[in-house]
């Protein structure tokens, strides 16, 4: 993965934007992801960054920009992987 400070609304993003991306939410709230790269379903996991609780965030298919609500309270982290990658 690569930085790219286009790919998430945050600014801070590593991705490999066919596979997977890792967004950091230093406020926690939403993020919006271009996944437009991808096809088929990714699926989602949430981390909060200092704790390391791990919430499991389900599927969503890519092919477009799509929203992510953090299910945290503070900073987090998602990741998005291809499904079968």
């Amino acid at each position: 993965m690569t930085p790219s400070v286009d790919l998430a609304s945050t600014g801070y993003c590593l991705a490999n934007p066919e596979r997977e991306f890792l967004v950091f939410l230093p406020e926690g709230d939403f993020t919006t992801v271009d996944v437009s790269k991808v096809s088929g379903s990714l699926r989602a996991e949430w981390m909060h960054p200092v704790e390391g609780t791990i919430i499991p965030g389900g599927s969503v298919t890519g092919g477009k920009s799509l929203r992510f609500d953090a299910p945290l309270i503070g900073p987090a982290v998602i990741y998005l992987r291809r499904e079968g990658a």
